[in-house]
């Protein structure tokens, strides 16, 4: 435990207080339904006064000042998506205050957004997230593995070089140490392993992909593994890509294995607590869904915030679905699983695999890129097809820092070609995958 570490921890502790408070309570459905509805409509206040889009829709539509009723909210305001953050992008945020930051994000359809934020939003996230690894023992003070991407690393000149060097300080202050996820291969997962042996973390994060072929990769260093004692590996960022997947890292690491839900959007959304269901951080975000044919029984999730938000979300599809149905008045705010799409992975000559994550992160601040998908084929060949405004295609400035980042990743990644299209391939169910493998599908 470092200073920096215990600092940190005793500064958030109140918040996770509170919310042990809070959750504690016997709270039945009506009652949590109840209080969601006047969260949101002390928020609404607010939005359609001082958010654009939605004060532009409160006149054209007569909206309430207050909604009387769960039912009456999903029959008058629409569904936010990402077609609606690119068409309408500022006008979705508040007025009163300029954005400390943006979430940028490619999203799972590899649609790229960035949504303005203030910083005092960091503070509900971080006391959900919190309060979950509690479940677990995990403190902000203990020392963090993380599998993660290295979109950070992609900067040019001063800018680039100070921006490394702070997420580098910030790790070392805060006991981290972030191994590159984009990296799949046998070699980079082995090399992997000796990093978490030799730095003894308290517990491990990752993309659930990649702690997938991790654990499969290197099973022959269990008892390594075990030894440490890990309080738990925490999945994130997709969907497991295979059921048993949670077994197989639970046995290699030896320490339970949960899911963090969450996209960079919304921040964390629900949590897998100790041997049983996903539980919905309700006090921040209210969960709705809607019956759809995607998969049998599934109902696809709309999300509410209910704090104060720069952006706020109202509505807001992401694309993942769900067993259960949120929006039933019985509804316990718990989910049996999610069902959301799995990031796919890019594999290399000589067998190297690329986290999809490394395409997102190479292109999703460049705002000529509006949403995009990885085509493989059997040769080997890979192109990135694009959509985007300009119809002259990518200027040369903004294809050369897309190649430059690739290559920094892995310099056979210079070789994808980008070709600009005007709609970008989908499943017969609608969706559009990162990764699309033409020709004999790969393992």
């Amino acid at each position: 435990m470092n200073v920096i570490g215990k600092l940190r921890a005793h500064r958030l502790r109140p918040l996770i207080h509170n919310q042990k408070q809070f959750y504690d309570r016997d709270w039945s459905p009506a009652e949590i339904r109840a209080w969601q509805l006047d969260q949101f409509n002390e928020q609404w206040q607010i939005i359609q006064q001082n958010v654009p889009y939605f004060a532009r829709l409160a006149r054209e539509r007569s909206l309430p000042e207050r909604f009387d009723s769960w039912m009456q909210f999903r029959e008058e305001l629409p569904v936010v998506n990402r077609d609606t953050v690119q068409e309408h992008g500022d006008a979705l945020a508040n007025t009163t205050s300029s954005p400390d930051f943006r979430r940028v994000t490619g999203g799972s359809t590899g649609e790229p957004v960035q949504i303005p934020a203030w910083s005092s939003e960091q503070k509900y996230e971080q006391r959900d997230y919190w309060y979950a690894r509690d479940w677990y023992g995990i403190t902000p003070a203990d020392r963090l593995f993380l599998l993660w991407g290295h979109s950070h690393a992609f900067g040019e000149g001063i800018a680039g070089w100070w921006k490394k060097r702070k997420r580098q300080l910030k790790d070392w202050l805060l006991g981290y140490h972030r191994f590159s996820a984009y990296d799949m291969s046998q070699e980079a997962l082995k090399a992997a392993g000796e990093a978490l042996v030799e730095m003894e973390p308290d517990y491990v994060l990752g993309y659930s992909t990649a702690l997938d072929k991790w654990a499969r990769a290197t099973q022959n260093r269990r008892r390594d593994y075990h030894a440490l004692n890990l309080k738990a590996v925490i999945a994130t960022a997709e969907s497991y890509p295979r059921a048993d997947s949670p077994g197989v890292i639970e046995e290699t690491f030896g320490a339970p294995v949960v899911m963090e839900y969450g996209t960079v959007e919304t921040g964390p959304i629900a949590y897998q607590a100790p041997q049983e269901d996903f539980q919905i951080f309700w006090r921040d975000y209210k969960i709705e869904g809607e019956k759809t044919d995607l998969a049998d029984g599934a109902y696809e999730i709309f999300v509410t915030s209910l704090y104060p938000r720069c952006f706020p979300l109202i509505r807001y599809r992401i694309g993942d679905l769900v067993r259960e149905n949120p929006s039933s008045p019985r509804f316990d705010q718990t989910l049996s699983s999610i069902l959301g799409r799995c990031n796919d992975y890019i594999e290399l000559e000589g067998g190297r695999r690329i986290h999809s994550e490394a395409i997102t992160h190479a292109v999703k601040d460049i705002p000529a890129v509006r949403a995009y998908q990885v085509h493989q084929r059997v040769d080997g060949s890979i192109t990135m097809y694009y959509v985007g405004e300009n119809q002259e295609g990518l200027e040369e400035r903004a294809r050369e820092m897309i190649t430059q980042r690739f290559a920094e990743v892995d310099p056979e990644l210079q070789k994808i070609e980008l070709e600009r299209v005007s709609a970008l391939e989908q499943t017969p169910a609608g969706k559009q995958k990162r990764v699309v493998r033409e020709g004999a599908e790969r393992e």
